[in-house]
């Protein structure tokens, strides 16, 4: 699972140690999200968040698509708090118990997108909200599907249908200018890197012991070429566990007072990250190769044809049953829907992997070694 509480909540603890940063602007916004803070841990919540508009055209901003309510914004302002229409994508596990509203990409300080500029949130059972969601890829058997059975997190596109926010679960309003710089500002993306590189980490170690007990059982281990591959994949384990423990060592009091990990490892593991996940479903697909398709479902281990399934598809280390239920697992991490919304998912949980290198490169801090560079040059020995 990706969308674990420990997400959204690092993140709203981060917001809250840097209240201020919120603000006043007449209400008391600073104060909202300390209080939001200590509702979310007094009551051990789950939250979930929406992260863009919707996908209509993406050449313009919200203020320009054919409907200027297709992306959320707000409708009007009343004493009891802010109306909001228009819908968010994408929300995972909506079956969560708040949804936080923040902006996720760059809202211009122009006029025209300035209802665009908010952050709230709401209980998910809150009246007039809406979740559509995706196909379910669950399944009632975990022998067939054993990831998918027990881990879909489902995702939606979340509608709010006039929606009244109550002042005091305002955050943030109508500022593009702090709605930009949020998660920058609060080290928020500190902590929210940091508990997705932990959980990078664990994928890439269960996909490796995945690939080694494939690759095991039916005698493909001897091979180098298979050897290779399963070492691209403790490889990318003792890299993402290298960021970690760089941001850990390296933590320190940021500007709010609270002890945060060194950014520089953890913005590099998650601009990493995205380029090899799909290496992950790639060697599983190499290593099991024909025999990742060649699984029948769960009923023959019931069927007239056991004694022909006990035969053909033993392995070297392992009775028919046992070997085939180790393929599903791989199938369903390599090849099954669960699995394809799995690499979407690691391909773009940060965003759009070009633009975060373009923002890496302008944000890391190149001059030291440039600066080695010219020292060379002009050396005189």
């Amino acid at each position: 699972m990706g969308r674990t509480a420990d997400y959204l909540n690092s993140a709203v603890m981060a917001m809250a140690s840097a209240k201020e940063f919120f603000g006043n602007n007449g209400r008391d916004y600073a104060g909202n999200i300390s209080k939001y803070y200590e509702y979310v841990r007094e009551n051990d919540l789950l939250l979930t968040h929406t992260l863009i508009n919707p996908q209509v055209n993406r050449g313009v901003g919200p203020s320009k698509q054919p409907d200027p309510f297709i992306a959320a914004r707000i409708v009007e302002k009343n004493s009891e708090g802010v109306i909001i229409r228009g819908a968010r994508m994408l929300a995972t596990l909506p079956i969560a118990d708040e949804i936080m509203v923040f902006p996720s990409t760059v809202i211009r300080s122009g006029q025209d997108d300035m209802p665009y500029s908010i952050a709230f949130a709401l209980p998910a059972s809150t009246k007039g909200l809406k979740f559509i969601c995706r196909e379910s890829f669950t399944s009632d058997s975990s022998y067939d599907h054993p990831l998918a059975s027990r881990f879909d997190e489902q995702d939606a596109v979340v509608i709010f249908d006039d929606i009244l926010v109550p002042w005091e679960r305002v955050f943030l309003i109508e500022d593009p200018d702090r709605a930009n710089k949020v998660n920058e500002a609060t080290d928020a993306i500190v902590f929210m890197a940091h508990q997705a590189t932990v959980r990078e980490l664990a994928k890439a170690e269960f996909v490796a012991g995945l690939a080694t007990l494939v690759a095991e059982t039916i005698g493909a281990d001897q091979f180098p070429n298979v050897q290779e591959k399963v070492v691209d994949l403790l490889l990318m384990a003792e890299s993402m566990r290298g960021f970690i423990n760089s941001s850990e060592a390296g933590a320190r009091l940021n500007r709010w007072g609270l002890m945060t990990p060194d950014y520089v490892p953890i913005n590099s593991a998650r601009n990493l990250w995205p380029r090899v996940a799909p290496m992950m479903a790639v060697v599983l697909k190499q290593i099991g190769a024909s025999g990742l398709m060649a699984i029948p479902p769960e009923e023959v281990l019931g069927s007239k044809v056991r004694p022909d399934f006990d035969k053909y598809y033993q392995s070297k280390l392992s009775e028919a049953e046992e070997r085939v239920r180790l393929f599903k697992l791989a199938w369903d991490v390599a090849g099954s829907s669960f699995g394809g919304r799995q690499d979407l998912y690691e391909r773009f949980f940060f965003g759009d992997p070009v633009r975060m290198s373009s923002a890496y490169y302008a944000w890391y801090d190149k001059e030291p070694y440039r600066q080695r560079v010219k020292e060379l040059l002009h050396r005189k020995d």
